[in-house]
């Protein structure tokens, strides 16, 4: 009988350290694609299997969760994932964490990582919709899976759980109105992206029912990093007329727009009414406090954490689940601030990012 191949042997398939080939098949930061490729292509054709995952085929699925996400710098994937990991951890399971680093391409390698230590379920908040690929997988593999603020598939027969993003912001802008405020700004993450289309289809709607101005330039979306977020909110607030209040849809993207306002020397509550879509720290602690949208971020990292234990013991092919749970629009001294002037703009039916803003 031959014998098994080594993490050795694999390194000297793919010419590189045994170190390089740990690194590259445990999908560590800063290793390059071509070198997750080659070790890749090595430890296929030597039919390499991983101490771990040996263990994980004699012993069928591990008591271990999945649990995939854009980026560990989000402070609200930490509070889901410490209160999906408390309810899991009470019917005996742990979980396995893992980045794409806000990079689409690297989901199906994060999934395949995940699959090959035999998790029984899981777990996927990646930073945009997830790609066909990434979906294709997931339906491949049969492992029951939850999206956390994600469409789920019915092909892939995967669950979901969302918030209902779409009443507060229709609340947030009325609030606005009612402050005398008629250019409302909206700055967004990805189009694509499930909350953004939520918020962003919300917005368009309340500005329609309120009569609004409904302009391209006060509607601009970007990717999840301060630095497009701040180049993007200078865009805006630089238009003509000038927005008299924003709704920033995204923590990080909050960040960016603070940026911003302060290099323009704008000051929250006085210049500029603000609304944020996620309650966290920064909200609480800014001066003023900012006006936000809050979401139960336990609440929601407990249901999935219910909802894939439930998916788990059906077993993978089970009709997929929606579960949505609320928001609330939480006032504050951000949004107190009624404009001076009301600078009006004809409304319009201009398009931005392909995202077609109403009539």
């Amino acid at each position: 009988m031959a014998s098994k191949a080594t993490i050795h042997d694999v390194a000297q398939q793919a010419q590189v350290s045994a170190g390089s080939v740990s690194r590259a098949l445990n999908n560590y930061p800063h290793v390059s694609e071509e070198l997750k490729n080659r070790v890749l292509a090595a430890a296929v054709a030597l039919d390499y299997q991983p101490a771990y995952l040996a263990h994980g085929l004699r012993r069928g699925r591990s008591n271990s969760v999945g649990f995939l996400v854009g980026t560990i710098a989000n402070p609200v994937i930490s509070t889901i994932f410490e209160a999906a990991a408390e309810a899991l951890s009470t019917e005996g399971f742990t979980i396995t964490l893992v980045s794409s680093r806000n990079q689409a391409e690297l989901d199906v390698a994060c999934l395949r990582l995940l699959a090959s230590r035999q998790v029984s379920g899981l777990m996927v908040s990646s930073a945009a919709e997830a790609p066909e690929p990434a979906r294709e997988l997931i339906a491949e593999l049969g492992i029951p899976t939850v999206l956390l603020d994600r469409e789920a598939s019915a092909e892939a027969h995967v669950h979901a759980v969302q918030s209902d993003h779409a009443s507060s912001i229709k609340e947030a802008v009325a609030h606005l109105t009612e402050q005398g405020h008629r250019q409302v700004a909206f700055l967004g993450g990805p189009a694509d992206f499930y909350p953004t289309r939520q918020r962003y289809a919300a917005y368009r709607d309340a500005l329609r029912a309120l009569d609004l101005p409904r302009r391209r330039e006060l509607c601009r979306f970007t990717s999840f990093t301060e630095r497009a977020a701040y180049a993007e909110a200078l865009l805006l607030l630089r238009s003509a007329p000038p927005p008299s209040a924003l709704i920033v849809a995204g923590n990080i993207i909050l960040a960016g727009a603070l940026m911003a306002l302060q290099d323009l020397s704008l000051v929250v509550g006085r210049d500029i009414a603000l609304v944020a879509c996620d309650d966290i720290h920064l909200t609480r602690l800014y001066r003023p406090p900012i006006t936000a949208i809050r979401r139960d971020l336990k609440l929601l990292g407990a249901t999935a954490a219910r909802l894939l234990l439930q998916g788990m013991q059906e077993g993978a092919g089970a009709a997929e689940r929606v579960i949505t749970l609320p928001t609330e629009l939480t006032l504050r001294e951000s949004t107190q601030y009624a404009p001076t002037r009301l600078p009006s703009a004809p409304a319009g039916g201009e398009e931005f990012a392909g995202v077609a803003l109403a009539r």
